[in-house]
């Protein structure tokens, strides 16, 4: 695990300051992260230390940590998977309700919550609230557990849902302190559903005055992250995601004539092989790229008989650059096509299939702009001590946030939330998943000064420990 030493978060303010190298613009790329969008937008002369306020901040989310575990104990009992997540959807209009925070359905069962003086500036914080399709196994006590059979909150949706609602509880008491706008938007369909894109479609991109920045977190329970602590990074912290679907047509037939056949089964082990070498020989080693087949469905209805007409494979790419995930479908494609061509088979790519009658979307690459990564790394510094705030990498799973950041400049933080003694040691969509109840308390913080320092200096904000 790598930590900033308080000379090395001072460091990282002042680079954020002085340093901005032009980088090229790449397809793909939102217009803010373009160039001359960088960290040296955020002013030369910053303005008062702001820590005492944000040590309020987490007083305040310390006092609603009850009231937080409450509510995520009871989304965890009744997780919902992507669009179905209608009571998840009530419990947090109910709690809302009771909070005088006014809402409005956006992309149902999407919500978005408005609190502050209704103008600009206006910062999105987001959480997100479906569940995954596991059967949980985690070991916690039953009455604690998912109460539906085949349904989890697996990554954590709940705890995200519960933080928001906190910090919608801190918020509304400080109201009248609020320099402008903070939109809570509950969203669904994370889970490869591209809630987020169907939420800005539906109107949260139009509405006025317009989202300066937004900002998300997600529970990490893995050990260069935990409990504790969190972590950030400007640029590109998570990857592209798509789904391929391939559909190999040959002319099934006897298996002892092989010859007067063409085999479907041969020429999709062929194209698994082929689109290995996408990633072994046609991309750059220093691109991180992932090119998995994962489901391969083919033969006859007798083992010693028949040979089948089709094959049918599916599997997931990823990559952290954008041109880069852009380019791989076409060399999906290319590679499928012409290994089928040489085996005698029609071939077909579907880079949107369908899973349970819901269309798999893709993610582009989730890219934080410097600034809001900065201003998210200040606050966490000066609220929790820079030894709390972690160096992350970039990591290979994916996001729909990444549609708000390709929108709006943003940051998306890792609430670290590893710990051996709370069971919290399994990873993200495993059926075994604790989530680490006594980090819900920081993320309520993160996302109430995110906001709070957001409103008031934008990205000047320059709080110190």
């Amino acid at each position: 695990m790598k930590t900033l030493t308080p000379r090395q978060a001072v460091l990282l303010l002042a680079s954020a300051v002085f340093i901005c190298a032009p980088r090229p613009i790449i397809a793909g790329v939102p217009a803010h992260l373009g160039e001359g969008a960088c960290a040296a937008d955020v002013t030369t002369t910053p303005p008062p230390p702001s820590a005492a306020f944000l040590a309020q901040v987490l007083a305040d989310a310390e006092a609603v940590s009850e009231y937080v575990v409450r509510i995520r104990r009871e989304l965890h009992l009744t997780p919902e998977l992507m669009w179905t997540e209608t009571q998840t959807a009530a419990l947090v209009k109910r709690e809302l309700t009771l909070m005088g925070v006014s809402f409005q359905d956006v992309a149902a069962p999407g919500i978005v919550a408005t609190i502050g003086s209704g103008a600009a500036p206006v910062v999105a914080l987001r959480a997100d609230m479906d569940a995954l399709p596991l059967t949980e196994t985690a070991d916690i006590p039953d009455a604690l557990r998912s109460q539906v059979p085949g349904k989890m909150h697996a990554c954590g949706h709940d705890g995200h849902t519960a933080m928001l609602l906190g910090a919608a509880r801190v918020l509304k008491a400080r109201e009248h302190d609020l320099a402008g706008t903070v939109r809570l938007v509950f969203q669904p369909a994370e889970e490869g559903g591209a809630g987020a894109r169907r939420m800005l479609d539906a109107g949260l991109a139009a509405a006025q005055p317009p989202i300066g920045s937004a900002f998300a977190l997600h529970n990490w329970p893995y050990p260069e992250t935990p409990s504790g602590t969190v972590g950030t990074r400007a640029g590109t912290i998570m990857a592209g995601s798509g789904s391929y679907e391939i559909t190999l047509t040959g002319a099934g037939g006897h298996a002892a004539v092989p010859h007067k056949n063409i085999d479907a089964v041969v020429c999709g082990s062929a194209v698994v092989m082929a689109l290995q070498t996408v990633v072994s020989r046609l991309t750059d080693p220093l691109q991180s790229v992932v090119l998995s087949t994962t489901v391969f469905r083919a033969g006859g209805a007798a083992s010693n008989v028949m040979m089948g007409d089709t094959a049918v494979l599916a599997g997931t790419f990823r990559a952290l650059d954008p041109g880069v995930f852009e380019w791989l479908h076409g060399r999906i494609e290319h590679v499928t096509t012409a290994t089928a061509e040489a085996h005698g088979c029609a071939a077909h790519v579907n880079f949107a299939p369908a899973m349970d009658g819901v269309t798999r979307e893709e993610y582009p690459p989730t890219v934080n702009d410097p600034r809001a990564a900065a201003l998210a790394t200040a606050v966490a510094a000066a609220m929790l001590g820079p030894e709390r705030v972690v160096e992350v990498a970039p990591v290979m799973p994916a996001e729909d946030f990444s549609f708000f950041a390709n929108a709006y400049p943003s940051a998306m933080m890792w609430l670290g939330a590893f710990n051996q003694s709370a069971g919290a040691t399994w990873p993200l969509h495993s059926a075994r998943y604790v989530l680490d109840e006594q980090v819900l308390t920081t993320g309520v913080a993160m996302h109430v000064g995110y906001a709070a320092e957001f409103l008031s200096r934008g990205f000047q904000a320059n709080p110190t420990p």
